[in-house]
């Protein structure tokens, strides 16, 4: 395996302060010197330098620069472990994605590594030399492409262990762990064609380009129309700038206009949202419209009326995602993996009349 870049330098420090070519508390050249002279990013050789930092070697002065330690700090050369593993959560605050969390906490609980829980947010205050030098491995759950592309290709360059979790990106080597989106799809939309509902829409916020787990829920909705021998999908996806909650109502009367009656949603929270503006607008769920979503968070039940929808095994997945993730920080080289948790329709009242849910 080709060594990285940051190790070259790395070396290169180590071999220059033990040769005494740095005495103890000489300066060492800076970020910006080491990347000219090596010719990496910034990011690189910044690693480079906080590594030395961890193993005791050099100390670093913010605004100053990074400094030799005196000679006692070099009678033991050893890498201090890393024991921390980051999730990045984007939703801090949806209490269904907190089960994801529980599933790596059990699977971690008989390690020596420790989770470390942030948001999104997290990372516009942290760069990936950072992350890579803080922590054993990352469970990165994306938002979208701009945002998640150049610093998961980052993490790629730093060989930093990293498992995605419900999206994947096929163009960048890391293991996936993620529900079984289209045989959802799939089940969702044929339990609305067994309703007896002769047309139904997929409606969704997110681009199906660039959203993995929303675009394999739609491919199974058009799966199972093809299935049935039904009519041409019906994508009412929001294009424009506007306000969800315009689009909603938008959605609502495209549904009237072209007799619509069934409606798969990208998820729970455009499902519950899209219910709450029918009800506004005066129709009725599910005798107007009937409505699955997908995820089954905590809402899903609490919602009157309560939503049909596609239950996904977060702590399952959280699980799952640990582990895998272990498996790579201790064989680096491991096979990246694919993983597909199955999911499970959970029918309530928002879907038919009848039963009652």
């Amino acid at each position: 395996m080709k060594q990285p870049l940051y190790q070259q330098i790395l070396n290169d420090l180590k071999a220059d302060i033990t040769a005494g070519t740095y005495l103890p508390e000489d300066k060492l050249p800076t970020e910006l010197e080491l990347s000219e002279r090596y010719g990496v990013s910034r990011i690189t050789s910044k690693r480079a330098l906080v590594e030395l930092e961890n193993e005791g070697m050099i100390y670093r002065l913010r605004g100053k620069g990074s400094f030799v330690c005196a000679k006692d700090g070099l009678t033991e050369e050893k890498t201090v472990a890393k024991t921390d593993i980051l999730f990045i959560m984007p939703f801090p605050h949806n209490a269904g994605l907190g089960d994801y969390t529980q599933g790596m906490l059990r699977c971690l609980e008989e390690t020596s590594y420790r989770l470390q829980v942030q948001p999104h947010q997290y990372l516009s205050s942290t760069d990936v030399a950072e992350i890579v030098a803080q922590y054993a491995g990352i469970i990165y759950y994306p938002t979208n492409n701009s945002s998640d592309l150049e610093l998961l290709y980052g993490l790629h360059l730093n060989a930093l262990p990293t498992v995605l979790l419900d999206k994947e990106f096929e163009s960048l080597p890391f293991s996936a762990v993620v529900a079984d989106n289209q045989q959802g799809g799939f089940e969702a939309t044929q339990h609305l064609i067994a309703q007896g509902h002769q047309q139904v829409a997929f409606v969704s916020t997110e681009h199906l380009g660039e959203v993995s787990s929303v675009r394999e829920r739609y491919f199974g909705y058009m799966k199972a129309l093809h299935a049935a021998g039904a009519t041409q999908p019906i994508h009412l996806k929001k294009t424009g700038t506007e306000e969800v909650s315009v689009y909603l109502e938008q959605v609502t009367r495209q549904l009237l206009d072209q007799g619509i009656t069934g409606v798969i949603a990208e998820n729970d929270i455009i499902a519950i949202q899209l219910i709450n503006t029918m009800k506004q607008m005066g129709y009725q769920v599910p005798a107007d419209f009937a409505v699955v979503g997908f995820d089954n968070i905590q809402a899903a039940s609490l919602l009157e009326p309560s939503l049909t929808t596609i239950s996904q095994k977060f702590e399952e997945m959280g699980t799952i995602a640990s582990q895998t993730l272990l498996a790579e920080i201790s064989q680096p080289t491991q096979v990246k993996e694919k993983h597909i948790v199955p999911v499970e329709l959970i029918v309530r009242k928002s879907s038919q009349i009848e039963s009652g849910g």
